[in-house]
């Protein structure tokens, strides 16, 4: 098999072994996430890393991310990898920040849409959820999470949290939708079965209410946590504020926000400059 030739080993031949210096540059705003990601990515192709910002930084446009130093083809080579290493997690860390600022300090806003994007992009949404401070896990500890496939499987709630009654060290976390029987008697049959989390997966505020009475008169609602999911907006995040949740699992809303724009700069060794504006 023919290996395809590298133009750049021709056109930048009359640049011999100079080494040139580079700078990742924030032309907009937002959270800094995925940067390590870069740096590895960066050292990869031989270049030598001079500076590096951490996750979580609020970025400003002309901040300096990261700066290193290599040969021109090394330095072209980091310019088509390190970009976008940090563009899209920046954005999912950006929308998620947000979200939670949103949500206030009493509900907790956690992306379990992690399993909706590729496989290849899951490690950058997970510094990006890391760098926002969101988590995906509806449960800190271990837990058995039982999803709508799963009960319809099984054939209701009742029996989905009665084969999950096997592992008693676990937290039960299960989907409501109302789908087999009326989401009022889903709740019963899941404080019966012992469940720890009950996520109203239906999107319709009005279910939450439902769900809250049930828990109210079985006088349980101290110690089972509701959650809420379902085309969530930054819009419905602001009236989940009010109503009795603990828990919003955002998905598309994290998952379609737009990149943080940067760039990369060669610059000359007089002109570097490092650090960022602030934190958040």
């Amino acid at each position: 098999m023919q290996t395809m030739m590298d133009l750049r080993d021709s056109l930048f031949q009359s640049l011999g072994h100079q080494t040139f210096t580079a700078q990742v540059i924030s032309t907009g705003s937002g959270v800094l996430a995925g940067a390590q990601h870069a740096a590895d990515l960066l050292q990869e192709t031989g270049c030598e890393l001079l500076h590096l910002e951490d996750d979580g930084r609020l970025l400003q446009p002309g901040d300096v991310i990261l700066s290193f130093r290599g040969s021109a083809k090394q330095v072209a080579i980091a310019e088509d990898r390190v970009l976008g290493a940090m563009m899209v997690p920046s954005g999912y860390a950006t929308r998620a920040r947000r979200l939670q600022l949103v949500a206030g300090e009493h509900l907790r806003v956690v992306c379990g849409g992690w399993k909706k994007i590729p496989q290849a992009l899951k490690p950058g949404l997970h510094a990006a959820l890391a760098a926002a401070g969101i988590g995906m896990r509806m449960v800190d500890g271990p837990f058995v999470y039982i999803d709508k496939n799963y009960v319809r499987m099984f054939g209701g709630v009742a029996q989905a949290l009665a084969a999950a009654a096997q592992f008693p060290d676990r937290a039960k976390v299960i989907q409501l939708r109302g789908d087999l029987c009326p989401i009022e008697e889903e709740a019963r049959q899941a404080v019966d079965g012992g469940a720890q989390v009950v996520m109203i997966d239906t999107g319709r505020l009005q279910d939450i209410a439902a769900v809250q009475n049930v828990l109210v008169t079985r006088n349980v609602r101290a110690s089972i946590r509701i959650a809420f999911a379902g085309s969530v907006t930054e819009d419905s995040v602001l009236l989940l504020r009010e109503l009795p949740v603990d828990l919003v699992d955002v998905g598309a809303a994290i998952l379609d926000a737009p990149m943080v724009d940067m760039r990369v700069d060669v610059v000359s060794d007089l002109n570097l400059s490092t650090g960022l504006s602030g934190t958040i």
